[in-house]
């Protein structure tokens, strides 16, 4: 996260683990069978894998994953398979050890690919989650493009989006899902598309040969709003029905309210997704993009 846009909550202002489950287990009871754990960095939160395990009690739920920058995950990777979780997204921008901490701050490429090999052992579903920035790491594509068929981890690309904490985002940019697939045929091999889950927000290529997998999240230059199921809690207790959403609904306030039970909870959460937005959609036919339309280290990936 940014050096320069940072807001840190008190722990009261948090959600604690018995109001994520109980809140979770509302949203279950409204259909929800998937959860992803993310952040902020969700391998901070203390003893996270009391919080799997208790999740994965949850009777209706079919999967769950976690987003993590890594730096923490080789430690905890066994604890938290044991506690249910069945997969995890790395997020890794780069090969390079001083393009990374340029990015990310710190020295911590050597962990996260440690990280990377630690879930893959345990048996963890392992997804590689690259944001591509022109002029930044757009040079790489063709190495994450070989990583993905020389390990079998799907990687996947994810255009800059204007979510970023520090406000450097504009059009110029955005390096797009046609131009990364150009440049992978060109210096790799030819891509075919798969048959893809609706569902998933990346449109999914093999290799000519079925050695390894891509994902593409083309955000920017092919929006799926459309087919947007997702919803999002934050830590603090607010939910999202989309990306751009802000500040989104707060149910941390209904849920600390003694007189509001499950049900009232329930009704109100129907209410406010009813209500979502078209997304970023609107957002560029409307000529509104700018640099941190929202911040993704708040709100989750």
């Amino acid at each position: 996260m940014p050096d320069n846009n940072n807001e840190w909550f008190e722990q009261h202002n948090i959600l604690s683990y018995e109001e994520i489950i109980r809140l979770t287990a509302v949203f279950v009871s409204l259909g929800i069978e998937k959860l992803r754990i993310t952040g902020g960095e969700p391998t901070v939160r203390y003893k996270i894998e009391t919080l799997i395990g208790a999740l994965s009690n949850i009777r209706g739920i079919k999967s769950i994953d976690m987003t993590t920058n890594g730096l923490l995950l080789s430690d905890k990777v066994k604890e938290l398979k044991q506690a249910g979780l069945d997969g995890v997204n790395i997020s890794l921008d780069t090969f390079r050890a001083d393009r990374f901490k340029a990015i990310a701050g710190v020295d911590g490429l050597d962990r996260v690919l440690t990280s990377i090999k630690a879930a893959d052992n345990v048996g963890l579903k392992v997804k590689i989650n690259a944001v591509v920035i022109r002029g930044w790491n757009d040079d790489e594509v063709v190495d994450f493009a070989r990583f993905a068929r020389d390990t079998g981890y799907t990687v996947r690309f994810i255009e800059f989006m204007p979510l970023d904490g520090t406000g450097i985002w504009t059009p110029d940019l955005v390096f797009s899902k046609r131009e990364m697939i150009q440049r992978i045929n060109k210096n790799v091999k030819e891509l075919v598309p798969l048959n893809n889950n609706n569902s998933e927000p990346a449109t999914l290529y093999s290799f000519a040969d079925s050695e390894g997998t891509l994902g593409f999240i083309p955000s920017m230059t092919e929006p799926f709003c459309n087919k947007c199921d997702r919803l999002r809690l934050t830590s603090d207790g607010r939910f999202l029905t989309c990306l751009f959403e802000d500040p989104g609904y707060d149910l941390k306030q209904l849920l600390r309210n003694r007189k509001s039970d499950d049900d009232a909870i329930r009704k109100y959460i129907l209410q406010c997704t009813k209500k979502k937005p078209e997304g970023i959609v609107s957002i560029i036919r409307t000529n509104k993009l700018r640099p941190a339309l929202n911040i993704m280290h708040r709100i989750g990936g």
